[in-house]
């Protein structure tokens, strides 16, 4: 296939005598196909790099939707070609750039044909830009991988580790995040997934929107939450749990990284770190939950490490089964 053919095809000048010779061609095998995503990627990509900082964005985003429409007004085939333009825009969208959050780095960003990776190392905190638009925040230890292909409209996401997402709605590409072998798939809308393969579980918290979460295993296997509620999901046996908080946006500490507390009672304390650490808070003794503390930690401690520094000055000591905490008050 002559290469000039092809860049006029991507490009959007190709003539319809040419476009049919162009999706023709790129429909006899696999290596064509290969080949005109390759190009697609240096023609557009390079563009955008080049001059990504002189572009006005949001006009160039303007003016690649109507070139989209006007193409699917005179292309009567599949919109093989719209889709080209159309992964145009998410270029731009990607390349607009990472951004930081305040002293962090990320550990890698990587493309290998259309998947961006993302790594993040312990201790380490990360807020990016997806190449569909959507936003999200990496916690420490985390690894996000994003799979963009030109044939699939479907938006999926590799989870391993702790992220926050602000999803871009687009009710054509269905957002879908792998993690550990739960599904939750989502239109538009905020959410929090935390899947770490030692604790053998999937904590999904929505703060706005809707997102259904489905478990390969579990007697109903679809669960649609509602803003508020958090969904546990244990990866080995699939049993559920499903809570709503009165302050979800506690389970959002870690993306600043610290936890301060002023004059906070015991029961304050130990209800944020459940949310953060999936842990459980038994009280033998009641009048321990009124007890308050003054002092900073890194979301980052154990709840261990968090406890050792209260129980020294307050009067009470704690027990740890698994993920139960019995904490004990000291006789005087």
């Amino acid at each position: 296939m002559d290469e000039a053919i092809l860049m006029n095809y991507l490009r959007g000048t190709s003539s319809n005598e040419e476009t049919k010779q162009v999706e023709d061609w790129y429909d006899e095998s696999p290596e064509n196909k290969k080949m005109l995503e390759q190009l697609y990627y240096t023609l557009f990509v390079g563009d955008r790099i080049e001059v990504m900082n002189a572009v006005d964005t949001e006009a160039s985003l303007a003016k690649i939707k109507s070139i989209i429409e006007e193409k699917k007004q005179r292309v009567e085939r599949k919109h093989l070609s719209m889709r080209w333009s159309r992964y145009a825009s998410l270029a731009a969208a990607f390349l607009v750039g990472l951004v930081f959050a305040g002293g962090v780095g990320l550990g890698v960003i990587s493309h290998k044909k259309t998947d961006y990776t993302i790594l993040t190392t312990g201790g380490q905190r990360a807020q990016t830009v997806l190449p569909d638009g959507s936003k999200v925040w990496l916690n420490g230890s985390t690894k996000l991988v994003y799979h963009s292909s030109f044939w699939n409209s479907k938006r999926q996401i590799d989870l391993s580790g702790e992220a926050y997402f602000e999803v871009t709605p687009d009710k054509y590409a269905p957002f879908i995040v792998n993690s550990n072998h739960i599904k939750t798939s989502v239109l538009g809308t905020k959410f929090n997934i935390r899947s770490r393969e030692e604790d053998n579980k999937v904590i999904a918290t929505l703060f706005e929107g809707s997102v259904q979460v489905e478990s390969p295993q579990a007697t109903n296997n679809n669960y649609l939450l509602t803003p508020g509620q958090t969904l546990t999901i244990d990866t080995k046996t699939y049993q559920t749990e499903l809570v709503e908080y009165a302050e979800p946006a506690e389970v959002l500490l870690w993306i600043n990284g610290k936890l301060i507390f002023k004059q906070h009672s015991m029961l304050e304390i130990t209800n944020i770190i459940e949310k953060l650490c999936d842990v459980k808070f038994i009280y033998e003794d009641e009048t321990l939950k009124t007890e308050r503390f003054t002092g900073e930690f890194s979301t980052d401690n154990l709840p261990d490490e968090i406890l050792n520094v209260l129980m020294h000055t307050k009067h009470f000591n704690y027990k740890r089964e698994g993920r139960i905490i019995r904490l004990i008050k000291k006789s005087i």
